[in-house]
Parts: C-alpha cells; structure tokens; sequence
C-alpha cells in the first residue's frame, strides 16, 4: 500500500511537468509493462494500468492502480489475474517462483522451463494488500491482527505458526525479520530478483534491428501492431532461449480533450505523437518469424482482458537439483554411520 501512494505522488508529479497535456485534457490512461522473469521460452509479466481524471484543481490524478500479469510462451500470451501490486518473484533450486499480493491473500507461482503451476493462495483475512516478506523457501504472511503463518512453498506445506502478542522482534524462518513497532508489524525478507535487462533496439533504413543478436525485422511489419509507428525506436526486446519478446514502451494516452486541444496524444518516451484512438495491446514474439499476441484493449477507466486464462503444467525440479539433494541425503547419511560405529567403539 505505501508503494502505491509513493508511486501515485510520482506520477502526479511527472504529469504536472508535461507542458499542456493536463491543462488540456479531461482524461488519459497510463500503460507501464514489467517484464519480471523470463526462463527459456517463456516470461512472466505485469501490465499496469492508470486512468486518470480531472481533480477539482484541473490537474489529471490517477484514479486507481490495476496490475494485470501474464505468462508468455510460444503460443501465445496468457492471463494469469490481476493484482493490487506488481508480483515478485524469486529464485530456488532451478525454479522461479512468482509471488502475486491481491486483496486479501498472496498467490504462489512456480515457472520453469516449458511449466507454469500455481503453487498455493495464503487468505490473510485482512483488507488491502497483504503484508508478507519472502526468504526462499519460506512465504511469511500476516494472516490476522496477532497471528503469522509460514508457508515452505517448495514442499507446499505449513512452516509454523507465530503468534504476535507472544513473539519479540526478530528472524525467523531463516531469513524473514519480524519489526513491531507502534504502526504495526513489518515483515523483511530476501531481496526480490532483479528483472531481465532489455537489448538495444535501432530503427534504421526501414528496419528494425537489435545488434546483440544480430536480428532486423521489416520495420512496416513491425509497426503495424503499434500504435504509431515511431514506437518502434523504443520497443524493448527481451533474450529467450530461441526467441525474442518485443514489449511496448511506456505510454501515457492523452484522450478527452477540452477546447484547447486538437485530439488525442500518445507520450513515450521523449515522443509526444498525436493519434486518432488506439487499439488493442500486443506483444510481439520472434522465434525466426513474427508473432502477435494480444493483452487486451483499454477504455478509457478499465483494461479489458482479451488473452486466455494460462493452463497450468505441471514444474518438476531440475535434474541437477535433484541430484544435488540426493547426494546431500547419501552424505548425511555416511556421516551417520560412520558417527555410530565410532560411538559404539
């Protein structure tokens, strides 16, 4: 929750220091895409949505922060649901798992390589965002005013219970933080992993290239899943294993406009571009030809879903882990032995 007031003074402010653009329009809407993870083919991401209105002041406020989060593989792009904040995500044992804070309850993921399971839903009991820290392989969730439950997500099973009103601040579950303080309780866990970095993309000749790869697309086939075809200079474009994800840029969606104005207005970048509407959001995916997958569309105060629904497939532990463990379990148990026959001399 105090992520989302700071992100909403932030974009008030950012909107305030474009010239015009709020003096002259009733409304606009936001689209700001995260890509989170990607492994193998495929990646989880988060689109967050923002209208915005006129406040009594004239300046446009955004009205409300919706996260709409989707799976990508080669076939297409697909809705896993909506949060009240962007997902986390992080890495244990060859698997990613992905964490989604809605009202009321955490939503566990797990992503491999060719699989995506959901892995379980904590109900906190509690209204707005859930408080929760992550120390892999523990989720920490404060599930009632005096309680936390720990959930070990890799086994899918209850960690332990700790009851507030009994417990001082400290770690527990080896890596999450209990802080009690007059406002509540904080819960500090592990550092989330760092997103995937974009390549460079170059608009060039009627192309558009991204050098690390040495990939050119036909620019007009590129464009003509944009909005406006100079969006193409800020396409970002994201390495999978065979394939490359070319996500849109962040855009600000001018629309309303009062009688200063001539029409609607795109913002990206260091672009502002005069458009007549827009239409559907879509991701691009190359694996040797172009594929479009589509998000949604937006209206104006709401995202309408147009993707599937993911099918979930079943994640198994890479084999390398597997064998890691069960070396593990051999070792302990020669210690063991060798321990007992020693005692028994």
């Amino acid at each position: 929750m105090r992520r989302t007031l700071y992100l909403s003074l932030l974009l008030v402010v950012l909107l305030s220091l474009l010239p015009g653009a709020c003096a002259d329009y009733l409304g606009a809407e936001s689209f700001d895409f995260h890509v989170l993870a990607v492994y193998g083919d495929s990646a989880v991401l988060s689109l967050v949505y923002v209208p915005y209105s006129t406040s009594m002041s004239d300046m446009l406020v955004p009205t409300g922060y919706f996260y709409y989060n989707f799976y990508v593989n080669s076939t297409g792009a697909y809705f896993i649901g909506g949060s009240w904040d962007t997902p986390v995500v992080y890495w244990y044992r060859g698997l990613y798992y992905v964490f989604v804070p809605d009202e009321g309850r955490v939503d566990v993921y797990r992503m491999g390589e060719d699989c995506f399971e959901r892995v379980t839903s904590v109900k906190t009991g509690l209204e707005g965002s859930p408080n929760f820290a992550v120390a892999v392989p523990y989720l920490v969730v404060q599930v009632s005013e005096n309680e936390l439950l720990a959930i070990n997500v890799a086994r899918n099973a209850t960690a332990g219970i700790l009851d507030l009103r009994e417990t001082e601040s400290g770690t527990y579950f080896k890596g999450v933080t209990v802080v009690k303080g007059p406002w509540g309780v904080e819960l500090e866990g592990d550092e989330p992993e760092k997103p995937p970095k974009p390549l460079n993309v170059k608009v060039d000749n009627g192309r558009l290239k991204i050098p690390e790869k040495g990939v050119e697309l036909s620019l007009q086939a590129v464009a003509e899943h944009l909005w406006d075809d100079r969006e193409a200079g800020h396409l970002r474009a994201y390495e999978l294993e065979n394939a490359l994800l070319l996500v849109p840029p962040d855009v600000t969606h001018y629309f309303a406009p009062d009688t200063n104005s001539t029409g609607e207005l795109l913002v990206f970048g260091n672009e502002s571009v005069p458009v007549r509407g827009i239409s559907e959001v879509s991701l691009l995916y190359y694996d040797g030809s172009l594929k479009v997958f589509p998000l949604g569309e937006a209206w104006g105060s709401r995202f309408a879903v147009g993707a599937d629904n993911v099918t979930f497939s079943r994640c198994e532990v890479p084999r390398t882990y597997a064998l890691e463990f069960w070396a593990a379990v051999v070792l302990l148990a020669l210690i063991g032995f060798t321990w007992f026959f020693m005692v028994r001399r």
